[in-house]
């Protein structure tokens, strides 16, 4: 009788995960959407994967999912390959965020600007002792974001960057670029205002110049920082809508008064 009953309640358990419908998007976003979901109470029923922006992007386009997290925007041929198929992808902004550049605490740099960044990440300066303002020497331990990340395309988009050198090491999640530049003092990655830890700090940052501005809520949203960005969600409408778990969690997110707080938590900034 026990053995049957396991395998009931294994059955059950297999059926309840197959019914939760998953979807994928920013990576930067997940811990943002994914207590969005816990909070409506809907974690039964729906579930975010991450993966990148580029990720959810290509399964919004292909009908695996109708709604995505992206924390850039859509792309040109992904509208026109959906406008093939009759279906409009709907931009909805649900939050501001300041792409920053982490070192570690106890780097004393004070900032960088464009052209630095572009040198650093490119490989041309592989010393800090070669970065204006640094104070400091040792090698250059410089990590990005992989190539299915919003951030790393709103990186190079914002910098100017054309190629990566290699000696850049390619981190998957956020939470890397988070534990390395908390960790090693020779450390510098980018990305969103979620990668901050404890043991590392955002650096302001200049086009050009020395005219630093550090990531703070108000330089965001006045556009004054640098590499501010805007975090979305696109739902399928026209030929193809919103399942009705999807469709429910848009309710929620798009709801100000319950999405702000979450946005708040995860050190993003309210759009207004």
């Amino acid at each position: 009788m026990k053995s049957i009953l396991t395998a009931l309640v294994l059955s059950l358990s297999l059926s309840a995960n197959a019914a939760k419908h998953l979807f994928s998007g920013s990576d930067t976003m997940a811990g943002l959407l994914t207590d969005a979901i816990v909070a409506s109470g809907m974690d039964q029923s729906i579930g975010y994967v991450g993966g990148g922006s580029s990720v959810g992007e290509k399964a919004l386009v292909a009908g695996e999912i109708n709604m995505t997290g992206m924390s850039r925007e859509i792309k040109p041929e992904a509208v026109q390959q959906l406008k093939a198929l009759g279906v409009v992808a709907k931009e909805h902004v649900i939050a501001l965020d300041g792409l920053s550049i982490f070192v570690n605490s106890s780097n004393p740099v004070r900032g960088m600007n464009f052209s630095t960044l572009t040198k650093i990440f490119s490989c041309e300066y592989t010393n800090w002792s070669q970065v204006p303002g640094a104070g400091k020497t040792g090698a250059i331990k410089a990590f990005r974001r992989n190539d299915v990340s919003g951030t790393t395309d709103t990186f190079k988009s914002l910098v100017g960057i054309k190629k990566f050198g290699d000696c850049v090491t390619i981190s998957a999640e956020t939470v890397d670029i988070a534990e390395q530049t908390s960790r090693d003092p020779d450390a510098v990655g980018y990305a969103g205002e979620s990668g901050k830890k404890e043991g590392n700090r955002a650096i302001g940052v200049a086009k050009t110049g020395e005219g630093y501005v550090l990531p703070a809520t108000s330089t965001i949203r006045n556009g004054s920082y640098p590499l501010s960005r805007k975090l979305y969600v696109y739902e399928a409408t026209g030929a193809r809508k919103a399942n009705r778990a999807e469709q429910q969690l848009l309710e929620q997110v798009l709801d100000r008064s319950f999405m702000d707080p979450i946005v708040q938590d995860h050190d993003f900034v309210t759009i207004d």
